[in-house]
């Protein structure tokens, strides 16, 4: 049984690595797209375009790493709560959550009035409600600029650095890091999910949460902003849904890194993976809601404004 644990873990690492991989590829061949187009308006400013990409593209991966590596490392976690290590895990755990910014400000300490894993579990359950906000924020962008920017390429680019960047918000939230293993797989998972952009497992439910809600906005709202507006709502509506497929990826990895982050104990990955998408729908609906009228005002005053040209032709 270790020996097909071991042969589990040796595989998992494969595939991790083979994704980072891939998607270092990807993201040098959509580097060399924008330096190509760049160069044709002038090669200096080519040069110039170059130089911010890589720039950014080292920042994307070196600042994270290096605020991961001054974070507190978390203890090795128990596989279940009847572990022998289990105790002594909590008391680490609460050594940790004592000094936690956050937990001070919101109020919180530990007494000795209840059971120590019931007040870690409040401590981790107001530090959620901070990561909530951060996974939605985060969404709540990607979901807008892809939805307005419909280019691939940048597209891509954005959400592998946003939702980078949220998996280092929330773990800066709970002051902790996975480990090794398991961050190697949470950002193994994080490029496996923007190269799958077009062929995620759950659009299903992707399809529950957009159909009402694409049905009240092109039905109610676009009909006051332009006369004949119909002819554009087919693109509003694949703005909409293009915007709502990577505000989901953004949910999901944002979820996943967030469990991981609170769990006292070992988690399953299978079943990380499907609480995590739960977890996203169940945000993905307020987020489109929320931002909808932003892309519908945006394409409305775009078709205006070309309106109002073509008349002064």
């Amino acid at each position: 049984m270790d020996d097909t644990a071991k042969t589990i873990k040796k595989i998992l690492v494969y595939v991790s690595l083979t994704i980072i991989f891939l998607v270092t590829i990807s993201a040098v061949n959509q580097a060399a797209s924008i330096y190509e187009r760049a160069s044709r308006i002038h090669p200096y400013f080519g040069y110039a375009v170059l130089a911010l990409i890589i720039a950014g593209f080292l920042a994307i991966i070196f600042v994270p790493v290096a605020a991961f590596l001054g974070l507190k490392k978390r203890p090795e976690i128990p596989k279940s709560k009847e572990s022998p290590e289990y105790p002594a895990y909590l008391e680490d755990l609460k050594q940790s959550l004592s000094s936690n910014r956050i937990l001070k400000e919101k109020g919180f300490s530990f007494t000795g009035n209840e059971p120590l894993a019931a007040q870690i579990d409040k401590a981790l359950a107001i530090l959620g409600v901070e990561a909530d906000k951060v996974v939605k924020s985060s969404a709540s962008a990607v979901f807008v600029t892809t939805a307005i920017s419909q280019n691939g390429s940048l597209d891509g680019v954005f959400v592998l650095a946003s939702i980078t960047r949220t998996v280092w918000d929330i773990a800066k939230i709970y002051r902790q890091r996975p480990g090794i293993r398991d961050l190697m797989y949470l950002y193994g998972n994080i490029g496996a999910t923007v190269l799958a952009a077009r062929g995620i497992e759950d659009l299903d439910l992707l399809d529950e949460q957009l159909e009402p809600i694409l049905a009240s906005v092109l039905g109610g709202g676009l009909g006051s902003l332009l006369p004949g507006a119909v002819h554009i709502t087919n693109l509003i509506a694949n703005s909409i849904t293009e915007g709502s497929v990577n505000a989901m990826l953004s949910l999901r990895v944002g979820a996943m890194t967030k469990r991981y982050c609170a769990s006292t104990v070992e988690v399953n990955r299978k079943v990380l993976r499907r609480s995590a998408t739960l977890d996203a729908v169940s945000m993905l609906g307020g987020i489109i809601k929320e931002n909808s009228a932003i892309i519908v005002s945006s394409f409305g005053k775009a078709a205006k404004s070309a309106t109002r040209k073509l008349f002064r032709l």
